[in-house]
């Protein structure tokens, strides 16, 4: 088993990666943090296989150089509104003459849990347990040396469209990757940014991406729904470039110069000068009039977000609030626009470092940047999975994707 591991989040916009060597105590030292622009993606799904090849020859190149076992053991994102969730119930019989519950047990009724429809050509790629019943008393963590007949237990089951996730296993392994993991977007960003206290109290995370925004829900430290929505800072940059009537790659510097997410907080008087960003271009906007239009989108994706809580069938009170993170959480006045649409309390959230160390050729500031919370987290997800027989599993996984 390689001792580097690294986490390759493949965005519409842009790629990262994080390179890291397992140490003996269990902590992973960072040797690199790459990004680089993306290709072939459009809200998560790969739709063009030649130029995501292409896209990702170039990061994988530079990746090598760090360490060619870097690429042998990676843990990749999986995003798109094509991802779908529901939560699954499983049941084992305890037939033993001790009723003492083992192993065995609580696999069969983990896997009985995996049974369900989730439409043709679906494949499941996560089955996340959340609580064990024994007997009926729910509640447990680990039911392993407990007594009882009846073992219950209560996943969420997350399924991904196959012929995708074949063709980005496919994609990665031209470039002569190894894929170790395939992890779903929010999943992973919940791993770098959220604390056990924050999923006990009751969390929602939202991962603002160029193509896609992700949503990760937290209960008593049990994930209760996760969704991605077909909705991102992309769409801010669209609006800019239609109200302003410039180009798309402008209307990018624009929001990222001047951009401001709560309107009533610009100044009406304030204006700038688009030569400033290209001096190709001719005009003075007023930076309220830009507050407006990126206020707008992201007042919408907020609404979204308030109907899928609406929609989880019972009130969460979400005692940690809402944590905000992906290239979209560094807008400013975020959190106070969240914090007006959403009525909790917010915070960005940053890439928690607590476990790593930094090589010192590694600017600590771009990886604890909320752009890199999913690398972050699949480094994390991927160390706390390390193992023959996680990997022997995901192995038989990619068997069963191949005709």
């Amino acid at each position: 088993m390689s001792n580097i591991i690294t986490g390759l989040d493949i965005g519409s916009a842009s790629i990262k990666a994080i390179v890291a060597e397992i140490k003996n105590n269990g902590r992973l030292l960072v040797l690199a943090a790459l990004k680089q622009p993306s290709a072939g993606f459009r809200k998560g799904v790969l739709v063009d296989f030649a130029e995501t090849t292409v896209a990702l020859r170039n990061i994988i190149s530079d990746i090598r150089t760090i360490s060619p076992k870097a690429v042998k053991n990676v843990y990749v994102n999986v995003n798109g509104v094509n991802i779908k969730s529901c939560l699954s119930k499983g049941i084992a019989g305890v037939s033993r003459a001790d009723s003492e519950i083992r192993r065995d047990d609580i696999e069969k009724a983990i896997q009985s849990s995996r049974a369900v429809n989730l439409s043709s050509n679906y494949i499941v790629l996560h089955n996340i347990t959340r609580e064990f019943f024994v007997d009926g008393i729910g509640g447990i963590q680990d039911p392993l040396g407990m007594t009882g007949t009846r073992l219950e237990v209560n996943s969420l089951v997350i399924g991904a469209f196959s012929p995708l996730v074949h063709d980005l296993i496919k994609c990665l392994e031209r470039n002569g990757v190894s894929v170790s993991g395939l992890i779903f977007g929010p999943l992973a960003a919940s791993e770098a940014v959220l604390s056990k206290q924050q999923k006990d109290l009751g969390v929602l995370m939202v991962d603002i991406g160029a193509g896609i925004s992700g949503l990760a829900i937290y209960e008593e430290n049990k994930i209760l729904k996760t969704i991605s929505l077909p909705i991102g800072a992309g769409n801010i940059t669209n609006d800019i470039a239609i109200g302003l009537r410039i180009s798309i790659a402008a209307a990018e510097k624009v929001k990222l110069t001047y951009g401001f997410a709560f309107a009533k907080e610009t100044s009406r008087r304030e204006v700038f000068n688009l030569q400033e960003i290209d001096s190709s271009m001719k005009g003075e906007i007023s930076k309220r009039f830009l507050s407006e239009i990126i206020e707008a989108r992201l007042a919408e994706i907020f609404e979204i977000i308030n109907n899928e809580i609406k929609n989880l069938g019972h009130k969460i009170d979400f005692p940690a609030g809402v944590v905000i993170t992906g290239g979209g959480a560094k807008l400013p006045g975020i959190v106070d626009l969240a914090r007006q649409e959403l009525r909790l309390p917010v915070q960005i959230g940053l890439p928690e470092l607590a476990n790593f160390d930094v090589k010192d050729s590694v600017s600590t500031d771009l990886i604890s940047d909320p752009e890199f919370a999913t690398a972050v987290g699949l480094t994390v997800y991927g160390l706390n999975q390390e193992g023959f027989s996680r990997l022997s599993v995901f192995k038989r996984f990619l068997q069963s994707l191949i005709p």
